[in-house]
């Protein structure tokens, strides 16, 4: 007779325990994902406010530092005399005059260097600023006389460059036209990358004999037009166009500037007090401008931000 095998049932989930499962693993995988996207946007979100408050600061920083350095003329606290050739078709006075070494502009329509902008966006202000607080890389090694034409230096620096020959009698201001590095520095015509050139030396010797000595400086011109273009990886930016050398040089300073504005501190009659409400259209003698408030828009993503400082120009504070 043969035993009887009892009959063992098989246990499992049943369907509707898999589907209270499923359900409640969405549950859980939906909200590792919302934590997930949550702490991404915040993180992305994090590094554009950052972004933006760096570039903001470096742009500022930029600006300032030029400005502060408006009118410099190095070792010399009269007018600059002009040895540079002002008659020639290259030359331009709001880039090259040192002696008037600050003006800005609204737009830049009609102006001379509207050609040498790069995507320059309409109704944001520009500024031209200009000053010899740069050095030139060279020295003067030997006294040299007002009519001389090529002065001994030590050191190099390159044809083209605008310089300025300066101690405590005066200053003069022009252009090298020896070669890149040569052992001398020249007041000569126009040549090879001195495209402004100088003018004769019988009709403007150099204002005074120069010595050799600590008491002679020269320094290098610096002229730079800011404005916001357009940039490499961003759709506007803070750029520059620099005439240190007699030519536009225009280069990208900083990514995400979509604005930029100025009111110029005027100081004007017996008062001593500084009026900020003047934009460029609105000052008649920028000799009269003593300060700047700058304004700068920066913009990341969705995240915009307003930097602002005022920066006094302490070459002419009393």
């Amino acid at each position: 007779m043969l035993a009887s095998i009892p009959n063992k049932r098989e246990s499992g989930f049943s369907l509707i325990e898999l589907m209270i499962a499923l359900v409640l693993g969405l549950f859980i995988i939906g909200g590792v994902l919302a934590v997930f996207m949550s702490s991404s946007a915040s993180f992305n979100s994090t590094a554009a406010l950052s972004r933006v408050q760096e570039n903001g600061r470096f742009a500022l920083e930029i600006l300032a530092e030029d400005l502060r350095n408006t009118g410099n003329r190095s070792n010399c606290w009269g007018d600059v005399v002009d040895v540079i050739n002002t008659a020639d078709s290259d030359y331009e006075a709001d880039a090259y005059d040192l002696n008037n070494p600050i003006k800005g502009w609204t737009d830049a329509a009609g102006e001379f260097f509207v050609g040498d902008l790069t995507g320059y966006q309409a109704n944001t202000d520009l500024v031209i600023v200009k000053h010899a607080a740069d050095a030139s890389g060279v020295v003067l090694s030997a006294n040299i006389d007002s009519t001389d034409t090529t002065f001994p230096v030590t050191g190099g620096v390159v044809q083209g460059a605008i310089l300025l020959l300066s101690d405590a009698a005066g200053c003069d201001l022009f252009q090298n036209t020896a070669a890149t590095n040569s052992a001398s520095v020249k007041r000569g015509s126009a040549t090879g990358d001195a495209k402004i050139g100088n003018k004769a030396v019988s009709g403007q010797p150099l204002s005074h004999a120069y010595i050799s000595t600590g008491s002679t400086d020269i320094s290098q011109l610096s002229s730079a037009l800011y404005y916001v273009g357009s940039g490499a990886f961003s759709a506007t930016a803070l750029r520059s166009v620099h005439y240190d050398n007699g030519v536009a040089n225009d280069e990208e300073l900083v990514e995400g500037v979509t604005d930029l504005a100025f009111l110029y501190g005027v100081v004007s009659g017996a008062s001593s007090a500084v009026d900020y409400t003047s934009d460029a259209d609105v000052v008649s003698d920028w000799d009269d401008v003593v300060a700047v408030r700058v304004n700068v828009t920066v913009q990341n993503e969705d995240i915009i931000h307003n930097f602002s400082t005022t920066v006094a120009l302490r070459n002419r504070l009393p």
